[in-house]
């Protein structure tokens, strides 16, 4: 009996559900038919919101921010826009419960929203296919694919890393790959995307893990490990000498293997900024070079070839990627470094600024 109760209380709950969510798309399609009373509409659908299912929700964000443009309510108009693409991700059902004049009026009002919104559907690292290392110039690309043109603003910390304008579609930001690697560790960039008076604000956390030849054991000191130095060590006391000793060392060279950033005005390592006064400029990347270093491997990605069998893509976009350079320990043996990348991206706050 416990059993059967249990079951009926789950049926009569997932009915109860269903019956909210065909009875709010009910409610405004019935005000949609009585007249254009926007604001009534956004009254019925605002106290329901958080309770709506995940997929009626982009349909009920839609609803509210062209009933608020409508109402010429812009801060909630973008506040619901926002929730739209942000959240809904734009996946709407199409309106296909309102009359064929308001569905018409709010796919065309969101037409609109869709050409010049900055939304972005992915950023994340590129990944070779057979683990090949896709460093050009020495740059470790960052892949955005955003929807509309935006001005963007990427940044650590205090710095303006780059600056510039993106394109709809796939878009290349570039980082310097020796920093990275010579100093792994957690960084987080700021991507900020400008769209008339629209702010959007992504959170870009990179974490790099390296293992090299380094963190092996030191070899003997009788093993070969290159070209030795001398140099000798002196003490004076009242100007006269008292010590003197003669010493050898032999330096251990270690190479990164990395392609040299050869950008006329690259990033430029840790070591050339005035933390004091960072200067954007100094700080930057010519986006136009980096994209030209890598666009036909992009051009790949996106290219559908018209075979009959096609070949597939040599890049692909990812969210963790896995490096592995050949290198030389101090004894001269072949050893790997090995470097791991881990990208994970957030919405921050928008902001709306005054026309």
């Amino acid at each position: 009996m416990a059993i059967k109760r249990s079951f009926l209380f789950l049926l009569m709950a997932a009915l109860t559900a269903g019956g909210l969510a065909a009875q709010w798309r009910d409610d405004v399609a019935r005000l949609f038919s009585r007249g254009k009373n926007y604001k009534a509409v956004a009254e019925a659908v605002l106290p329901a919101y958080d309770t709506l299912e995940a997929a009626d929700k982009p349909d009920a964000a839609a609803i509210l921010a062209f009933s608020y443009a409508r109402q010429n309510d812009i801060p909630n108009e973008t506040r619901w826009i926002v929730e739209y693409f942000e959240t809904g991700r734009a996946k709407d059902s199409g309106f296909v419960f309102l009359d064929f004049l308001n569905q018409t009026d709010i796919i065309g009002y969101l037409n609109v929203w869709k050409m010049r919104y900055p939304f972005v559907s992915e950023i994340a690292l590129v990944k070779g296919v057979g683990n090949e290392v896709i460093i050009p110039q020495g740059l470790m690309p960052i892949v955005v694919d955003v929807s509309g043109e935006a001005y963007y603003k990427f940044s650590l910390g205090a710095n303006v890393l780059e600056a510039g304008q993106f394109k709809s579609g796939f878009n290349v930001l570039g980082l310097d790959a020796s920093e990275l690697f010579l100093n792994p560790g957690r960084r987080t960039y700021l991507l900020e995307l400008k769209a008339g008076n629209l702010v959007l604000k992504k959170e870009i956390d990179l974490d790099v893990e390296v293992t090299s030849p380094l963190s092996l054991p030191k070899p003997a000191p009788s093993a070969a490990r290159g070209r030795p130095i001398e140099f000798s060590l002196s003490m004076y006391v009242g100007g006269e000498l008292v010590m003197t000793s003669r010493k050898t060392e032999t330096p251990v060279s270690w190479k990164l293997n990395v392609p040299v950033n050869t950008l006329t005005w690259g990033w430029n390592p840790d070591y050339w900024i005035n933390r004091d006064k960072p200067d954007p400029m100094r700080n930057s990347i010519d986006i136009v070079s980096a994209v030209s270093a890598i666009y036909n491997l992009i051009k790949d990605l996106l290219t559908k070839k018209n075979k009959n069998d096609p070949e597939p893509p040599k890049i692909q976009t990812v969210q963790d990627l896995s490096l592995v350079f050949p290198q030389k320990d101090p004894e001269g043996k072949d050893r790997e470094m090995r470097v791991s990348i881990r990208l994970r991206s957030k919405n921050l706050p928008y902001v709306l600024n005054a026309p």
